[in-house]
């Protein structure tokens, strides 16, 4: 059990619409509604109106606070920490600041200078209870259960009602070994405050590890019953259920959980395993379906599903997932065996047979140990005692039994995919794209920015071009209306150049007819034709480039489409030679407008996705250089220097991708953050 909960408990000022009284009307009016957005946990949201008022009024300190802490529940905790030291270096006098930088460094684990936050803060306000109680919390993450305890202790005779210090102190004698004690704090709390649900849970969680089941049942009934939207409760409900062998009670909890907090791969993990213990097959193959796309590498997920596979009749599935396990664990014995049976029945004679050799070998080996003729290691297929296991444990024998978080604090999903926990949302690890003229343009994640550029002002001299050109790295379905008037203007084109056919700027213009309509091969004999009679206009090589890119990437997915690729057959797709071309065009293009930013950022994603990560780092550099709102330069630049090993750079740069509109980059931070 966790020695105590992190608590944010800032001044009640914080969410109340209050102005600076230097402050202009606008900027009053962008604190007040990012305050409001705050307040309703709309995080994202909030983020956009500190940034204006910031980039109005960078000296205040309150916007780049309030930022920090909308970062601190994105978990954006380094960009937290730097909000909050630009807030302290403006105004060094604020209590919540301290407060809120400490706990960004407590979710980095940077617990002797989040301590000195706290106390810097209690310097300033002695009686605060929330910089005590987190302060107590960083000593015992440094094992300094003593100092803890006496933290504690104070705390208490200043707030001798106080139930968080109970808690602690629950926890606390929990760590050091003292059950009655840890027993009797947490239930001295609840005879405070017998409604308070993460009591409840925590006494519940208390009793199950003291295998105390029916005493933990009544307080998790009432914890439902307190809060029956609280998808943490089911779960620990389902997992004392399951320890008394009540399956189906156990089930109807983990159906609860999974209503509740769709995103849960524990919950989906363990109602698996428990469908499987009641031959419900094919929907416990749904659920770990589920955990495997959400955690590809989870070998205990994987076996269970190919011993279901096996079961159901697919026999092919059964056996690449039996496979994967094997390779990752080539002493798990039982996986040798059930992969014999299955390669028997798909025919595969010879590999059955090797597949049984290793198993009879092992059990050569056992028997030989048994009867005292070798000892060469313990019994490596031996399960461990009890029906549960930590989250952690990589253990395959373990396979069978359910996963018990530790992690008493709520993990309640998103409401939608840019609302609230926006960093929840699953997001794949791989660049964003390159931008593209159009003459359209897509509203960026959560409203972003849309990009325009001097650039592609003054083009459309004469006409040649349909209407105005954006830039976008983000595709548009087009409307009826929109197909049309590319048709219509398709035809246009088609009988000027009948008069002029040496004409590029014609030939560029249906090029990107074409390419918006997805006919690429039309594109590219177009784009040809305009490089070749005109290769002065920036926008040929630019627009080329476009095409070409477009088409592999086209070919790359119908290749994955038909086939199972490996990342060595990903990694040959985007070594292709016509990639060369594609960056080969963009230095034309920088090489006629060195400031055009897109085309810095076009080549360093494109040097990126080819693995000449030098290279790229140059070209984002440059990027961002020419322009520091490019939200996808940011980003980009930030995976680089995440596959380049400098994680903190990285950190910042995602940070600030997130900060610009790019919200992904917290899911970004968050994975890797956790892997560390």
């Amino acid at each position: 059990m966790r020695p105590g909960r992190i608590i944010l408990a800032l001044a009640v000022s914080l969410m109340l619409p209050g102005a600076t009284l230097s402050a202009q009307i606008n900027t009053d009016r962008m604190m007040n509604v990012g305050r409001t957005a705050l307040y309703f946990d709309d995080y994202v949201l909030s983020i956009r109106y500190f940034n204006q008022v910031i980039g109005v009024k960078p000296y205040l300190y309150e916007p780049y606070f309030y930022r920090a802490v909308a970062k601190l529940s994105l978990e954006d905790f380094r960009g937290a920490e730097k909000d909050c030291d630009n807030s302290i270096s403006r105004n060094p006098f604020i209590v919540d600041s301290y407060q809120v930088r400490g706990l960004a460094k407590v979710y980095q684990k940077k617990y002797e200078s989040a301590i000195s936050d706290f106390r810097k803060g209690l310097s300033l306000d002695p009686e605060n209870r929330a910089l005590r109680h987190n302060l107590i919390l960083c000593l015992s993450r440094l094992d300094s259960l003593d100092d803890a305890q006496l933290a504690a202790d104070t705390l208490l005779m200043s707030a001798p009602k106080y139930t968080g210090a109970m808690a602690m102190k629950s926890s606390l004698c929990w760590a050091q070994g003292d059950t009655a004690a840890s027993l009797e704090w947490i239930s001295k709390a609840l005879s405070i405050d017998k409604y308070d649900i993460d009591l409840l849970n925590q006494r519940a969680v208390l009793y199950s590890k003291m295998e105390m089941y029916d005493e933990a049942g009544p307080d998790l009934d009432k914890s439902v019953y307190l809060d029956p939207g609280n998808a943490q409760t089911y779960e620990i409900r389902a997992m004392v259920r399951y320890c008394t062998d009540n399956l189906n009670g156990a089930l109807a909890d983990y159906d609860m959980a999974i209503r509740l907090d769709p995103a849960s791969v524990t919950a989906h993990y363990n109602r698996g395993n428990l469908r499987a213990q009641i031959a419900d097959d094919n929907r416990a193959i749904l659920d770990f379906d589920f955990v495997i796309e959400a955690e590809p590498d989870n070998m205990m997920a994987i076996f269970n599903r190919g011993i279901l596979r096996y079961q159901t009749g697919d026999l092919t599935g059964a056996e690449q997932d039996i496979s994967k396990v094997i390779d990752e664990y080539p002493q798990f014995v039982y996986g040798y065996q059930l992969r014999s049976e299955v390669r028997e029945k798909l025919g595969n004679r010879r590999g059955a047979e090797e597949d049984a050799m290793v198993v009879i070998r092992e059990q050569t080996r056992r028997f030989n140990r048994a009867m005292g003729y070798a000892d060469d290691g313990g019994d490596d297929s031996a399960e461990g005692q009890g029906k549960t296991r930590t989250a952690n444990d990589r253990n395959v024998v373990n396979y069978r039994k359910i996963i018990v978080d530790d992690n008493l604090e709520n993990s309640t999903g998103f409401s939608s995919e840019y609302r609230g926990k926006v960093q929840n949302r699953n997001v794949e690890v791989r660049y964003m794209a390159a931008y593209r003229l159009t003459y359209y343009s897509t509203v960026g994640e959560s409203g972003g920015a849309v990009h325009n550029s001097r650039f592609l002002e003054n083009q459309n001299d004469g006409k040649w071009l349909m209407s105005d050109l954006n830039i976008d790295c983000r595709d548009l379905t087009l409307s009826e209306e929109r197909i049309h008037s590319l048709f219509d203007d398709i035809d246009r084109l088609t009988s000027l150049l009948d008069q002029d056919p040496d004409n590029p700027r014609y030939s560029l213009a249906r090029a990107l007819d074409f390419c918006l309509l997805q006919d690429y091969n039309s594109a590219s004999g177009d784009i040809d034709a305009a490089v070749s009679h005109g290769g002065d206009i920036w926008m040929t090589w630019f627009c080329r480039s476009q095409i070409m890119s477009r088409i592999l990437e086209a070919r790359n997915a119908e290749q994955e489409m038909e086939q199972q690729r490996t990342a060595q057959d990903r990694n040959a797709a985007l070594a292709d030679p016509a990639y060369g071309q594609v960056i080969s065009d963009l230095t034309h293009v920088i090489e006629m407008q060195p400031e055009f930013q897109f085309a810095w950022y076009n080549r360093g994603t494109f040097n990126a996705m080819t693995g000449d990560l030098h290279a790229a780092l140059v070209d984002l550099d440059r990027a961002i250089e020419l322009d520091p709102t490019l939200a996808e330069a940011w980003y980009n630049r930030g995976l680089v220097l995440v596959f380049l090993g400098r994680m903190d750079d990285a950190f910042d740069d995602l940070s600030k991708a997130g900060e610009l509109g790019l919200y992904s980059a917290y899911n970004i931070i968050k994975r890797f953050s956790s892997s560390e």
